[in-house]
């Protein structure tokens, strides 16, 4: 057997919200593929790439390796297969807003939890920089969230508390500065 993904783990994203504020340590929400293909004694292979075609006629599927910036280990190759099973997961939901691609932080792996920690820190820090209007520091320390479902929702509690537990302590003089706003397109939050 043989799998190909480009990522070398499976993540428990329920608690995702929790890395963006280091509830919960990124891993310990991660189980390594390698970890569970090992347990199979070398029955199933694991290449860390992207589907970037399938064969039908031929019974191949070709791949990209996501290391793009390896010459050597970014050169795409084919795989022959008996039976293909296809698992694409899932791909966040703009519903067609306009600017939400080009100025959103999606919160669906790990990377992206991490990436959005490290963003509200240097919200905090640009906010303190000397030279700045209250205004300019109050737009750097907006922080708004789009989607009142689980995911939206358990991010705003999550980072209400990192600020008010964590942060302010660190950046005492903008405190009064904060703001979380919670934009949802239905009539109310958490609608499942």
């Amino acid at each position: 057997m043989t799998v190909v993904s480009p990522q070398n783990y499976f993540a428990f994203t329920p608690l995702l919200p929790s890395v963006t504020c280091g509830t919960v340590e990124a891993r310990s929400i991660v189980e390594s593929v390698r970890n569970i293909t090992k347990k199979k004694n070398g029955e199933i292979e694991l290449w860390e790439a992207d589907c970037v075609k399938i064969d039908p006629a031929n019974n191949k599927v070709h791949c990209q390796p996501v290391f793009k910036d390896d010459p050597e280990a970014s050169q795409e190759f084919s795989l022959e297969y008996d039976y293909l099973i296809i698992a694409v997961g899932a791909q966040v939901n703009t519903f067609g807003t306009p600017g939400v691609l080009e100025n959103c932080h999606f919160l669906k792996e790990v990377e992206d939890a991490q990436r959005i920690r490290r963003g509200v820190i240097d919200c905090f820090e640009k906010a303190v920089l000397p030279g700045l209007t209250e205004e300019q520091r109050r737009t750097k320390l907006h922080f708004v969230i789009v989607g009142g479902g689980p995911t939206g929702v358990e991010f705003a509690a999550e980072l209400h508390d990192f600020i008010e537990e964590d942060i302010t302590k660190i950046y005492p003089s903008v405190k009064e500065l904060v703001k979380i706003t919670l934009i949802q397109s239905g009539d109310h939050i958490l609608n499942s």
